[in-house]
């Protein structure tokens, strides 16, 4: 839940080598996924090759960091490319389908810049950085099932010197737990607050908890070895995308006095259905895919009035086939 104190104006505007087969919590057709063909199996197996041959050179230039490769340069994007794509390829699991809280969470390393580009030495420094990051993001979640979905490796600031990286995480984890697996109650709006239906249940999770959880099970997963690179977000909140009142995620705006609304069942199947709406609409590019609906409760107030409103953060991200299973961090 995120409580923000703005103006009226700003609460407003918030208003094998390879299996092929794939499976998602929805039946689908075959063609549904008929457009996974030889030739992309040949792309992915080429493209792998392309991370390993990255990360070997990261490997050798650890062991041997006196060799004279460590000072070759590299242009700023395509180490941040390799990073993210060797660190999904070696640690990330695609496939993954649990049912649990799906992990957020991110830290920044600094990595040294010469002449506008780092030198391999520094590439290799910054990808044991970002796996040591992720292991503690890893090490943070006490589920009992937990793994990496995909990292996201991004700039965040350029400096004379130096160059700030955001690193990024989504971890999924197993159960549950009070939210249920179906549809058959009504939930307050936000606030954690529970199941709406006078038996204080659930308290901890709330309706966009709940619309995040159905939305998530229409999402395809590829089956067997599988990892993401070109891991991108983007975010919607209220009737921001909508070309109608009823294509809206949840909004409200009171005065006065503050009301907790109940969301209904069939409300929260309209919400379901129109975030995963957003999420094809805001899609990247016709190659990503969604990774992950996140959805949380976002309150703007001031002295007389409340503007409700639910938030969506929609992970994407291209998977691609591998030869192996993900590593433990």
């Amino acid at each position: 839940m995120k409580i923000l104190k703005l103006s009226l104006f700003t609460s407003l505007l918030l208003t094998g080598l390879f299996v092929i087969s794939y499976s998602c919590k929805k039946k689908q057709s075959k063609d549904d996924f008929n457009g996974i063909q030889i030739e992309q199996l040949k792309k992915d197996v080429q493209l792998e090759k392309r991370i390993l041959a990255f990360r070997d050179k990261v490997d050798m230039l650890r062991e041997n960091p006196s060799l004279k490769s460590g000072t070759d340069p590299m242009e700023i994007d395509s180490a941040i490319w390799y990073i993210e794509a060797t660190s999904n390829l070696t640690y990330g699991d695609a496939s993954m389908e649990l049912d649990g809280t799906f992990f957020i969470d991110s830290s920044t390393i600094e990595v040294p810049v010469t002449n506008g580009q780092i030198l391999w030495a520094d590439v290799q420094t910054a990808y044991d950085q970002t796996i040591d990051s992720l292991s503690a993001h890893s090490d943070a979640i006490t589920a009992n099932e937990k793994q990496l979905m995909a990292a996201d490796i991004s700039l965040k600031e350029t400096g004379a010197t130096t160059v700030t990286l955001d690193v990024t995480s989504f971890f999924g984890t197993d159960g549950t737990g009070s939210l249920g697996s179906g549809n058959d109650y009504p939930w307050y709006w936000g606030w954690e607050l529970g199941r709406c239906d006078g038996t204080g249940l659930g308290v901890g999770f709330d309706a966009a908890d709940k619309i995040a959880q159905l939305a998530n099970y229409y999402i395809a997963y590829p089956v067997g070895n599988a990892y993401y690179t070109d891991v991108e977000w983007d975010w919607s909140t209220g009737c921001q995308h909508a070309s109608n009142s009823s294509e809206c995620l949840f909004e409200d705006y009171q005065e006065y006095t503050l009301v907790h609304d109940c969301i209904s069942t069939s409300e929260i199947s309209s919400f379901k259905s129109n975030l995963i709406s957003i999420g094809n609409q805001l899609k990247p590019t016709v190659d990503h895919s969604v990774l992950k609906y996140y959805l949380e409760d976002w309150t703007a107030y001031g002295s007389n009035y409340w503007a409700m409103s639910h938030h969506a953060d929609i992970k994407y991200g291209i998977w691609h086939v591998s030869s192996d299973p993900p590593n433990d961090l």
